[in-house]
Protein backbone atom coordinates (compact mmCIF):
# COMPACT_ATOMS: atom_id res chain seq x y z
CA UNK A 1 0.00 0.00 0.00
CA UNK A 2 1.28 3.46 -0.85
CA UNK A 3 2.47 5.37 2.24
CA UNK A 4 0.95 8.69 3.25
CA UNK A 5 2.86 11.80 2.18
CA UNK A 6 2.28 15.36 3.31
CA UNK A 7 2.09 18.22 0.83
CA UNK A 8 5.43 19.46 2.15
CA UNK A 9 7.01 16.08 1.37
CA UNK A 10 5.49 16.05 -2.12
CA UNK A 11 6.78 19.55 -2.84
CA UNK A 12 10.26 18.64 -1.60
CA UNK A 13 10.50 15.85 -4.20
CA UNK A 14 8.67 16.80 -7.38
CA UNK A 15 10.55 15.34 -10.38
CA UNK A 16 8.17 16.67 -13.03
CA UNK A 17 8.23 20.27 -11.81
CA UNK A 18 11.97 20.09 -11.11
CA UNK A 19 12.66 18.78 -14.61
CA UNK A 20 10.56 21.53 -16.19
CA UNK A 21 12.50 24.15 -14.23
CA UNK A 22 15.78 22.51 -15.30
CA UNK A 23 14.75 22.59 -18.97
CA UNK A 24 13.93 26.30 -18.68
CA UNK A 25 17.27 27.01 -17.01
CA UNK A 26 19.18 25.08 -19.68
CA UNK A 27 17.41 26.82 -22.56
CA UNK A 28 18.02 30.24 -21.01
CA UNK A 29 21.74 29.48 -20.83
CA UNK A 30 21.94 28.09 -24.38
CA UNK A 31 19.71 30.69 -26.08
CA UNK A 32 20.95 34.12 -24.98
CA UNK A 33 18.72 36.88 -26.30
CA UNK A 34 15.65 34.62 -26.28
CA UNK A 35 13.22 34.93 -23.38
CA UNK A 36 12.40 31.50 -21.91
CA UNK A 37 9.53 31.20 -19.45
CA UNK A 38 7.85 28.29 -17.68
CA UNK A 39 4.20 27.69 -18.58
CA UNK A 40 1.99 25.51 -16.35
CA UNK A 41 0.38 23.51 -19.18
CA UNK A 42 -1.03 23.71 -22.69
CA UNK A 43 -1.26 27.08 -24.41
CA UNK A 44 -4.22 28.41 -26.34
CA UNK A 45 -3.36 30.39 -29.46
CA UNK A 46 -5.33 33.35 -28.12
CA UNK A 47 -2.96 33.50 -25.15
CA UNK A 48 0.00 33.81 -27.50
CA UNK A 49 -1.72 36.47 -29.60
CA UNK A 50 -2.48 38.44 -26.43
CA UNK A 51 1.19 38.01 -25.42
CA UNK A 52 0.19 36.44 -22.11
CA UNK A 53 2.76 33.65 -22.34
CA UNK A 54 6.10 35.16 -23.32
CA UNK A 55 7.42 38.24 -25.11
CA UNK A 56 9.00 37.86 -28.55
CA UNK A 57 11.49 36.49 -29.27
CA UNK A 58 10.68 33.89 -26.69
CA UNK A 59 9.81 30.35 -25.67
CA UNK A 60 7.07 29.31 -23.25
CA UNK A 61 7.79 25.79 -21.98
CA UNK A 62 4.72 23.75 -21.10
CA UNK A 63 3.57 20.15 -21.12
CA UNK A 64 0.43 18.42 -22.39
CA UNK A 65 0.40 15.06 -20.62
CA UNK A 66 2.31 12.71 -18.34
CA UNK A 67 1.85 8.93 -18.63
CA UNK A 68 2.61 6.65 -15.69
CA UNK A 69 4.35 3.29 -15.96
CA UNK A 70 5.20 1.03 -13.02
CA UNK A 71 8.57 -0.70 -12.71
CA UNK A 72 9.32 -4.19 -11.41
CA UNK A 73 11.40 -2.83 -8.51
CA UNK A 74 8.48 -0.87 -7.05
CA UNK A 75 9.47 2.51 -8.46
CA UNK A 76 7.78 4.09 -11.45
CA UNK A 77 8.51 6.35 -14.38
CA UNK A 78 6.54 9.08 -16.14
CA UNK A 79 6.63 9.85 -19.86
CA UNK A 80 6.11 13.59 -20.20
CA UNK A 81 5.00 15.26 -23.44
CA UNK A 82 6.76 18.64 -23.49
CA UNK A 83 5.84 21.59 -25.70
CA UNK A 84 7.98 24.65 -26.38
CA UNK A 85 5.81 27.50 -27.70
CA UNK A 86 7.93 29.84 -29.82
CA UNK A 87 6.87 33.47 -30.31
CA UNK A 88 8.70 35.46 -33.01
CA UNK A 89 8.46 38.91 -34.53
CA UNK A 90 10.45 40.63 -37.27
CA UNK A 91 13.68 42.17 -36.02
CA UNK A 92 16.79 43.97 -37.17
CA UNK A 93 19.97 41.93 -37.10
CA UNK A 94 23.32 43.27 -38.38
CA UNK A 95 21.53 46.25 -39.94
CA UNK A 96 19.21 43.93 -41.86
CA UNK A 97 15.53 43.23 -41.31
CA UNK A 98 14.79 39.60 -40.56
CA UNK A 99 11.20 38.46 -41.01
CA UNK A 100 9.28 36.84 -38.17
CA UNK A 101 9.15 33.46 -39.90
CA UNK A 102 12.93 33.34 -40.21
CA UNK A 103 13.32 34.28 -36.54
CA UNK A 104 10.90 31.56 -35.44
CA UNK A 105 12.53 28.91 -37.60
CA UNK A 106 15.98 29.88 -36.35
CA UNK A 107 14.89 29.45 -32.72
CA UNK A 108 13.03 26.24 -33.48
CA UNK A 109 15.91 24.78 -35.44
CA UNK A 110 18.35 25.49 -32.63
CA UNK A 111 15.98 23.94 -30.11
CA UNK A 112 15.91 20.76 -32.18
CA UNK A 113 19.73 20.73 -32.11
CA UNK A 114 19.67 21.09 -28.31
CA UNK A 115 17.23 18.18 -28.02
CA UNK A 116 19.59 16.06 -30.15
CA UNK A 117 22.62 16.87 -27.99
CA UNK A 118 23.76 13.94 -25.83
CA UNK A 119 24.62 16.20 -22.91
CA UNK A 120 22.28 19.20 -23.00
CA UNK A 121 19.13 17.10 -23.43
CA UNK A 122 19.54 15.60 -19.94
CA UNK A 123 19.04 19.13 -18.48
CA UNK A 124 21.75 18.60 -15.83
CA UNK A 125 19.54 16.06 -14.05
CA UNK A 126 19.83 12.37 -13.20
CA UNK A 127 16.98 9.97 -13.77
CA UNK A 128 16.06 11.55 -17.11
CA UNK A 129 16.25 9.13 -20.03
CA UNK A 130 17.49 9.98 -23.53
CA UNK A 131 14.94 11.59 -25.82
CA UNK A 132 13.58 8.89 -28.09
CA UNK A 133 14.07 6.10 -25.53
CA UNK A 134 11.49 3.30 -25.59
CA UNK A 135 10.39 4.30 -29.09
CA UNK A 136 9.19 7.72 -27.98
CA UNK A 137 8.31 10.08 -30.87
CA UNK A 138 11.20 12.15 -32.20
CA UNK A 139 11.10 15.94 -31.58
CA UNK A 140 9.06 17.93 -34.07
CA UNK A 141 8.93 21.59 -35.13
CA UNK A 142 5.52 22.72 -36.40
CA UNK A 143 3.78 26.02 -37.23
CA UNK A 144 1.13 27.12 -34.74
CA UNK A 145 -0.62 30.02 -36.44
CA UNK A 146 -3.04 30.91 -39.20
CA UNK A 147 -2.66 33.45 -41.99
CA UNK A 148 -4.84 35.82 -39.96
CA UNK A 149 -2.55 35.44 -36.94
CA UNK A 150 0.51 36.09 -39.08
CA UNK A 151 -1.05 39.35 -40.25
CA UNK A 152 -0.86 40.56 -36.66
CA UNK A 153 2.93 40.73 -36.99
CA UNK A 154 3.84 37.67 -34.94
CA UNK A 155 4.61 34.09 -35.93
CA UNK A 156 4.13 31.11 -33.62
CA UNK A 157 5.74 27.69 -33.72
CA UNK A 158 5.83 24.71 -31.40
CA UNK A 159 8.53 22.14 -30.75
CA UNK A 160 7.20 18.94 -29.16
CA UNK A 161 8.99 15.96 -27.68
CA UNK A 162 8.50 13.21 -25.12
CA UNK A 163 10.97 12.25 -22.42
CA UNK A 164 10.90 9.72 -19.62
CA UNK A 165 11.56 10.68 -16.00
CA UNK A 166 12.57 7.40 -14.38
CA UNK A 167 13.17 5.92 -10.93
CA UNK A 168 10.48 7.94 -9.12
CA UNK A 169 9.53 6.61 -5.68
CA UNK A 170 11.18 4.03 -3.44
CA UNK A 171 12.53 0.81 -4.91
CA UNK A 172 11.55 -2.52 -3.41
CA UNK A 173 14.80 -4.32 -4.20
CA UNK A 174 18.37 -3.24 -3.43
CA UNK A 175 20.42 -1.92 -6.31
CA UNK A 176 22.54 -4.62 -7.88
CA UNK A 177 25.98 -4.03 -9.24
CA UNK A 178 26.25 -3.76 -12.98
CA UNK A 179 27.94 -2.20 -15.93
CA UNK A 180 26.59 0.17 -18.58
CA UNK A 181 27.94 1.79 -21.69
CA UNK A 182 27.40 5.55 -21.95
CA UNK A 183 26.35 7.33 -25.17
CA UNK A 184 29.97 8.34 -25.77
CA UNK A 185 31.03 4.66 -25.59
CA UNK A 186 32.50 4.76 -22.07
CA UNK A 187 32.03 1.64 -19.94
CA UNK A 188 31.02 2.47 -16.37
CA UNK A 189 30.66 0.08 -13.42
CA UNK A 190 28.19 0.84 -10.66
CA UNK A 191 27.48 -0.86 -7.38
CA UNK A 192 25.77 1.62 -5.09
CA UNK A 193 23.05 4.27 -5.07
CA UNK A 194 25.75 6.94 -5.13
CA UNK A 195 27.25 5.43 -8.27
CA UNK A 196 23.83 5.26 -9.89
CA UNK A 197 23.50 9.03 -9.65
CA UNK A 198 26.22 9.27 -12.29
CA UNK A 199 24.90 6.63 -14.66
CA UNK A 200 21.14 6.66 -14.06
CA UNK A 201 20.17 8.07 -17.42
CA UNK A 202 22.22 5.43 -19.24
CA UNK A 203 20.61 2.40 -17.60
CA UNK A 204 18.31 1.76 -20.61
CA UNK A 205 21.43 1.13 -22.69
CA UNK A 206 22.45 -2.45 -23.31
CA UNK A 207 24.26 -4.01 -20.37
CA UNK A 208 27.91 -4.64 -21.10
CA UNK A 209 28.85 -8.35 -21.07
CA UNK A 210 30.85 -9.53 -18.07
CA UNK A 211 33.86 -10.35 -20.27
CA UNK A 212 33.89 -6.87 -21.89
CA UNK A 213 36.97 -5.17 -20.49
CA UNK A 214 36.76 -2.14 -22.79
Amino acid sequence: MIPAASLSQLLASNPLADTQAAIVATLRALLPGVTVELHPGKVDLSELVAKQVVAAPGIGLGWSQAKYAGMADGSFCVTVSWTAYIVAEAMVNADRRVEKEAVGLAIGGQLLKILADDEASFWNRTGVLPIGANNAPEPELKPFFTVRDAAQGTAYYVVTWSQIIADIGETTFPLAAGRVRSPDDMVIDYGSEADLQHVGHWIPALQVPEDDDA
